[in-house]
C-alpha cells in the first residue's frame, strides 16, 4: 500500500502543477496582451503535445512498467514547468508579437 500511496501522491502533485501552470500562463498571457489569440495559442501549446503524445504513450505503457512510465512522464512534464518558473522569476518570460515584445517585469 505504501508504494501505491507514493505513486498516487506523485501523480496528484504532477497533475495539479501542470493544470495550475496552464491556468496561470493563460491568464498571464491574456492580462499582458488583452488578446484572445494569445489566450488560444497558450491553450493550444498545452493541449497539442498531449494529443500528439497520447497514442505513443499508450503503446509505451502497454509494453513497459507502468510505474516507470508514470515517473518518466512526470519528469518530462516538470522540466518545462521549471523552465517557465525560472523565466518568470528572472523577468525573462515574454510573449512575442509582431509589433513588440511584451515581457513581465
Amino acid at each position: 500500500m505504501a508504494g501505491f500511496t507514493i505513486v498516487w501522491a506523485g501523480q496528484l502533485i504532477s497533475v495539479l502543477a501542470s493544470t495550475m501552470t496552464q491556468f496561470a500562463l493563460t491568464i498571464w498571457a491574456y492580462q499582458e496582451t488583452r488578446s484572445a489569440t494569445a489566450l488560444g495559442i497558450i491553450s493550444a501549446a498545452f493541449i497539442v503535445p498531449f494529443l500528439i503524445m497520447s497514442p505513443i504513450a499508450g503503446v509505451m505503457v502497454d509494453r513497459h512498467n507502468r510505474k516507470i512510465m508514470m515517473m518518466v512522464s512526470d519528469l518530462t512534464a516538470v522540466v518545462p514547468t521549471i523552465g517557465i518558473l525560472v523565466s518568470y522569476a528572472s523577468g525573462n518570460l515574454q510573449i512575442w508579437r509582431e509589433d513588440s515584445v511584451i515581457s513581465f517585469e
